[in-house]
């Protein structure tokens, strides 16, 4: 009886190490699936915040592109109204982010929806008096901050940059409407106005004012502060008016005091050395930002309506067009002769390499300066004075289109060394 109450509690313990090891197993096998499944899914969270972050970084910087190129298109002020740009092009809505604040917003979207309404990708926001970036309170100067959004709006970056602009003129723009290294010989009908400095012709050598009953020279009243008159006043054309003296240099009282003839200062220069009295960089330098900005030309006619800094390789001739506004002015630097015919206009500073002979009616708001490179006027076949013509010359000093120039001129927009910030 003993043998077999033993046996049959034998019997019934069979198989409860197996029973363990298999609940063992089981729940390691729970744990393992388990661990596998959170490792995949923070895998997976961890791919989609990586994404994320690079449709932001992404966003962000095509919007700090953007608003670097916007900047080099004419500043904060594309409409010289003195205020902060607000548009509504399509694609990227420039706009200020409220009533009470100075800043400008971009929203740059690379998909418009078919209501109108914008899947904003990016924000930027330019500020024109930052410490950081400048103690001026200009449209020359900015902090720009772009903001990187993801595609569902959960990632985001931001990133800073401040933009200044290059002082091509390095503190040494001509104050004069007309500038020679070598002599001037004028004699069709010119009106040359200064308002600003009185000088009206500066020389290197002698000043021939022709013989024309029309050909003359003028400045503001004796006595007159540059105060006293408006900048359009200053920069008027006319002169049968209150804010302009009558003729100081015509052929019946000859050179009066507002022409500078013979300056052996001028005269004396070398080319190279004339060259970098009126601009910072050398000609390699201003070629290289032409060159850049793509306006690297050999004929004067390809920069019609364009702005910024425009080199022009050789000897060409100019008609009928206009380069530069009063708002975006130009610098054209023509590597050559320029032979002027009817017409033209140019809003900024005409810097002749060679010989200027107008013939025609050209009309400069701004500085002509007239280097007279004697080999480039030989190889151009040209002799005599280095300005010559008999046309119907117009030369107005506007600073304004100038280093005064409310924008910057394109091409000479800069990064500030780092300014960079994206944490």
């Amino acid at each position: 009886m003993m043998n077999t109450l033993k046996q049959s509690t034998l019997n019934s313990q069979r198989g409860a190490a197996t029973l363990l090891t298999a609940v063992i197993l089981l729940i390691s096998i729970t744990l393992v699936t388990l661990f596998t499944s959170k490792t995949v899914l923070v895998e997976t969270q961890m791919a989609a915040d990586n994404y994320r972050t690079s449709q932001a970084v992404a966003a962000a910087n095509a919007a700090m592109d953007y608003g670097v190129a916007y900047f080099n298109a004419g500043g904060l002020d594309h409409n010289a109204d003195l205020v902060v740009d607000y548009t509504t092009a399509s694609r990227c809505n420039l706009k200020l982010s409220s009533a009470t604040q100075t800043n400008a917003q971009t929203l740059c979207n690379p998909a418009t929806a078919a209501s109108g309404v914008q899947a904003t990708s990016a924000q930027m926001f330019y500020n024109n008096n930052i410490a950081s970036c400048t103690t001026e309170n200009n449209m020359k100067s900015a902090l720009i901050t772009a903001i990187g959004f993801s595609d569902d709006g959960l990632g985001q970056r931001t990133i800073t940059q401040c933009v200044g602009t290059i002082d091509v003129f390095g503190g040494n723009t001509p104050k004069q409407p007309l500038v020679s290294r070598g002599a001037v010989g004028l004699t069709g009908n010119y009106n040359i106005i200064n308002r600003y400095t009185d000088i009206s012709i500066w020389s290197g050598s002698t000043v021939g004012i022709g013989s024309s009953n029309s050909a003359a020279t003028y400045i503001r009243p004796v006595g007159t502060a540059v105060t006293a008159f408006t900048t359009a006043q200053l920069e008027d054309t006319t002169t049968n008016n209150a804010w302009t003296a009558s003729a100081i240099s015509n052929k019946d009282v000859g050179n009066g005091v507002d022409i500078i003839a013979s300056d052996p200062n001028l005269g004396n220069l070398t080319g190279d050395a004339f060259f970098e009295n009126f601009f910072s960089g050398t000609r390699t330098d201003m070629k290289n930002m032409a060159i850049a900005a793509g306006q690297y030309y050999t004929n004067i006619a390809s920069a019609a309506g364009q702005s910024g800094v425009i080199w022009i390789e050789g000897d060409t001739s100019l008609s009928g067009i206009t380069i530069g506004s009063q708002t975006n002015p130009a610098i054209v630097i023509v590597n050559g002769n320029l032979d002027v015919a009817s017409g033209p206009n140019i809003y900024g500073m005409l810097y002749v390499a060679g010989q200027m002979d107008a013939a025609g009616t050209p009309s400069v708001f701004g500085s002509s300066v007239v280097e007279g490179n004697s080999a480039i006027m030989a190889a151009g076949g040209k002799t005599g004075a280095n300005v010559i013509g008999h046309g119907t010359v117009n030369l107005v000093y506007t600073p304004s289109t100038l280093d005064q120039s409310p924008a910057p001129i394109l091409g000479t927009t800069t990064i500030v060394s780092g300014s960079w910030r994206d944490w």
